[in-house]
């Protein structure tokens, strides 16, 4: 019964294997081809060597029986002619003058059976040929199977190795992001970040040329607002803006996506040249486009990698940018603010002099005669108009010292006349308190820099805050002392001292420590601000040691004016 068709045209046909048989003996040969009429062998028959090879060069057969004794050559010159042009076909050797030393040697040379005439039993043979071939056909199988292993080792080494490199660049451009966010992150200021941020996008991606539009919030427009490797272009400055959706430019901000081009389209502001390759990368925050950076210029155009990259670039530059035009902002608020302050406190400091003086005219018994009513009046409105000039004073010197314009003239000095001098300003307050003021220097105090007025100030400052805190009839000591290249001044109260957790307001301004006796005595908040500020100018440093219970040590430096010459000498 006949398999079904289905199953039959399912099951693979394996095609009859190519064998070749050399015999000169015409008998033998037709007993050989009798026994081997099976389906499975495709036979060839040959009488000599010659003829033998030149079949083994045209069919290539995948099993030769041959005789060793045949006319002319050897059948081994036919199994080695076999061998060399398929080293995995099989090759059978008869003779009928067999030793065993001839069948180790036809073992050795690459024969796979050795088969001695007359045949014991004939009936066997296709049975041993298939044996063999089969052999063949797994010795091939597993030589296919090694080289798709190779080839599939191959493909995954270059897998690895593509991965390698992806890992090695995606390393390295995390550290170049890195390092680069920390060099961008040093100066606030927006100018600097935008030039800084062009010249990486150009080292980075290998362009000639960097651009940064960015956008107004109150007109909507995106405007030029740093550029390298290219001249800005002529016209007038609405020329250089665009709004959204306007050129390829005006489509990043509607997409917020990347675009890649292998040649530029006109840039606004701008002169670049069209045959450049253009790569532009949006600033994204939340779903809105506030800006672009585009680069062009690199020889061979963009690459997938370079806009990855970019991309990523532009991702962690664009908080940058907002921190830095925030900062510019909140830069821009403070000057309005000191402008106002300082126009304000000029305004009402020249109709406060003008009240002052007639206060003091009308306490003046020369002119006028008061009772004690009167006079005791006039001594308050003097002492307010007084106080009130004071805080004046300090908010007009805290702007000028925002502005960087509080006028100094820094000379070599000595220390010494300044703190009496300042000494001398509290006088009144020293003797109503009764405090016992003690100076304490060493006669060689070296010279310093400084300008007397506003250093006499600072000393003022701290001097008078001591005296406040510290309790009726108490001692106030004032020392200076030579350093490392500068002179320490330190004000020692034995006042109720400071908590550690209020230290840090204290040259903050507008602040002053949360307690009693801050809120009795009063004041703006300003002067230990203003006193940092002028100390810094001098190229000082300014601060407190303090404990509750146990005073306060105010401290400031100034340095040494022989150092200060001696480094402008070695500089020069």
């Amino acid at each position: 019964m006949s398999e079904p068709a289905h199953l039959s045209a399912a099951m693979p046909v394996t095609p009859p294997a190519r064998v070749l048989v050399v015999e000169d003996d015409e008998t033998v040969a037709d007993v050989l081809r009798e026994a081997l009429a099976d389906p499975r062998f495709e036979l060839v028959f040959a009488i000599d060597a010659e003829s033998a090879m030149r079949s083994i060069d045209e069919r290539s057969p995948d099993l030769v029986l041959t005789d060793i004794s045949l006319p002319g050559r050897s059948g081994l010159d036919v199994m080695r002619h076999a061998r060399s042009r398929d080293p995995e076909a099989a090759v059978i050797l008869m003779t009928g003058y067999a030793t065993t030393q001839n069948a180790i040697d036809a073992l050795r040379e690459g024969a796979c059976e050795f088969i001695t005439k007359p045949f014991e039993d004939i009936a066997t043979l296709p049975d041993i040929l298939e044996k063999h071939l089969g052999n063949r056909r797994l010795r091939l199988q597993n030589t296919a199977l090694m080289l798709e292993l190779q080839e599939k080792n191959a493909v995954l080494e270059r897998h690895e190795q593509e991965l390698r490199e992806r890992v090695e660049l995606a390393t390295h451009q995390m550290a170049t992001l890195y390092r680069v966010a920390m060099e961008i992150g040093t100066d606030l200021g927006l100018a600097p970040r935008l030039d800084r941020i062009t010249e990486v996008a150009i080292q980075q991606a290998g362009a000639s040329g960097a651009a940064v539009w960015l956008q107004h919030e109150e007109s909507g427009e995106y405007a030029l607002a740093a550029h390298q490797g290219a001249e800005a272009a002529e016209g007038e400055e609405e020329s250089h803006r665009f709004l959204e959706g306007a050129g390829v430019l005006g489509m990043v901000v509607v997409d917020r996506a990347p675009v890649r081009r292998e040649r530029c389209d006109t840039l606004p502001g701008l002169v670049v040249p069209a045959e450049a390759a253009l790569l532009v990368v949006p600033f994204i925050q939340g779903e809105a486009c506030f800006g672009m950076l585009a680069v062009w210029g690199k020889p061979g155009g963009f690459t997938a990698d370079d806009q990855e990259f970019l991309s990523l670039f532009a991702s962690q530059a664009s908080v940058q940018i907002r921190n830095s035009q925030l900062y510019e902002h909140t830069k821009s608020l403070d000057r309005l603010k000191s402008d106002f302050v300082a126009v304000v406190s000029h305004e009402i400091r020249t109709p406060l002099t003008s009240v002052k003086g007639a206060v003091e005219l009308l306490s003046d018994d020369r002119y006028f005669q008061n009772n004690d009513q009167q006079g005791k009046l006039l001594t308050i409105a003097h002492a307010n108009a007084e106080r009130l000039l004071l805080l004046i004073n300090d908010i007009l010197d805290f702007s000028k010292l925002e502005s960087a314009s509080l006028p100094m003239t820094i000379e070599r000095q000595r220390l010494e006349p300044v703190i009496l001098q300042a000494g001398q300003h509290l006088r009144t307050l020293i003797e109503e308190r009764r405090i016992k003021l003690e100076f304490e220097w060493s006669e060689d105090l070296p010279d310093v820099l400084l300008d007397a007025h506003r250093i006499t100030q600072v000393v003022t400052n701290l001097l008078s805050n001591a005296i406040k805190f510290s309790p009726i009839e108490g001692g106030i000591q004032v020392r200076a002392r030579a350093g490392e290249g500068v002179v320490r001044v330190e004000i020692v109260d034995h006042g109720e001292g400071i908590a550690a957790r209020d230290l840090p307001k204290l040259f903050r301004k507008f602040q002053q420590v949360d307690s009693s006796s801050t809120r009795k005595v009063g004041g703006t908040g300003l002067g230990l601000v203003i006193s940092k500020g002028i100390v810094e100018q001098h190229g000082g440093l300014i601060g407190v040691e303090s404990e509750v219970g146990s005073g306060s040590t105010f401290w400031f430096t100034l340095p040494i004016a022989e150092r200060v010459a001696a480094e402008h000498a070695s500089r020069a």
